[in-house]
């Protein structure tokens, strides 16, 4: 069920619908980045408040991503206790993983022995605190106490239409693999983006330098990317070097086929090694080094990118890439606008990602100073 396991017609039908109904009720579109430029006003602001003290960046990224996708999905904001409690729980969901899917995916039967060391309790803490939360506003929607249009509504009526494969169980799902999809991936990207401007005081300056003279204190926004050369050069390096999500996928191959000398047989689920393709030295000039320049040609004009899928590609790419993108461009251009960030006590935190199903930063801590601008 849902959107990101399911296939065939039931998946292309589903898909289809989803991605319709998000464009209805403004994704994609100027209204989504005025929520984007609302989301990161609030972000400014919870940074202003500690005035130069040391904060982690986390927890005001991932509570700003949940919000604007759940106002897509129910209408209304999530709350921060809702989202600071499932954080919490995706935390510990990526500590029993590791990229092989951990011991769970290579001995399933260990989770009736053993669910908590498995991961398999987490993995179901977490399921069911979603579908809690997911429930709860499904029921709030039936009782039309939430104002305006969106997702939920408009499946809903599907539902009440009792068309085939519209069910509440259905729509709970496509909105789980919305949420678990977008929820850590696009603010780890911002994170690390923030931390690498940390660590790097002539790549921050650098950032800084180009954002303040082409925006000259205007708000960002997405079409400013083609302005913003080396910013966006930045950003597609940081998708490419630390590959958030170092596993694409998953797909079905649809008939027996031999890839690399490999035989292939219909029906095996594949998945893609992005993280090797990153690394590729046949691909990438001095690949396991930061070099923004990259995607940069002669002229000084952006490159056209090759080889960098943070969204994936063709017809199952993520649903959700137009807001991904615009937030990430516009939260963190927005953030190197008004703030120098630095280490405490010129202790650097680590570059080293944590990786499991997905990548992230060490936890970290950072001062936020406000920049002088006119």
């Amino acid at each position: 069920m849902g959107i990101t396991f399911a296939d065939g017609n039931f998946w292309r039908e589903q898909r289809q619908f989803t991605v319709k109904q998000l464009r209805n009720v403004g994704f994609g579109k100027t209204k989504m980045e005025k929520e984007i430029q609302r989301e990161l006003s609030s972000i400014l602001k919870y940074l202003e408040k500690f005035n130069g003290e040391p904060i982690k960046p986390q927890p005001i990224l991932v509570t700003s991503v949940m919000n604007i996708l759940w106002t897509y999905i129910a209408g209304e904001r999530i709350g921060e206790e809702k989202v600071n409690f499932l954080l919490g729980l995706l935390k510990a969901r990526s500590k029993a993983f590791n990229i092989t899917g951990g011991f769970l995916n290579q001995l399933p039967w260990c989770r009736f022995i053993l669910p908590e060391w498995s991961g398999y309790a987490i993995i179901k803490r977490l399921n069911e605190q979603l579908s809690q939360i997911i429930e709860e506003n499904i029921e709030r929607h039936k009782k039309k106490l939430v104002e305006g249009t969106d997702f939920m509504y408009s499946f809903l009526e599907e539902v009440e239409a009792k068309k085939e494969g519209y069910t509440e169980e259905q729509l709970k799902i496509i909105c789980l693999d919305i949420i678990i999809a977008g929820f850590q991936t696009t603010s780890n990207v911002i994170e690390f983006g923030i931390l690498t401007a940390l660590r790097n005081k002539n790549i921050q300056q650098k950032l800084y330098d180009e954002i303040n003279q082409v925006l000259q204190g205007e708000t960002p926004s997405w079409s400013d990317n083609s302005r913003l050369v080396y910013t966006t050069a930045f950003l597609q390096e940081i998708h490419r070097y630390y590959t958030v999500v170092p596993l694409a996928g998953p797909r079905r191959a649809l008939e027996d086929t031999t890839i690399g000398g490999y035989f292939i047989p219909k029906d095996t689920t594949v998945l893609i090694a992005v993280g090797d393709l990153y690394s590729d030295p046949q691909l990438w000039d001095e690949p396991n080094e930061f070099k923004p320049e990259r995607f940069i040609d002669e002229s000084g004009a952006l490159k056209d990118v090759e080889n960098v899928y943070p969204f994936g590609l063709g017809r199952r790419k993520c649903p959700g890439d137009a807001l991904a993108k615009s937030f990430i461009f516009i939260v963190f251009v927005g953030i190197l606008q008004k703030f120098q960030i630095d280490c405490i006590e010129d202790v650097l935190p680590s570059g080293e990602p944590v990786i499991g199903l997905i990548s992230g930063p060490k936890p970290y801590t950072a001062v936020f100073t406000p920049r002088d601008v006119k």
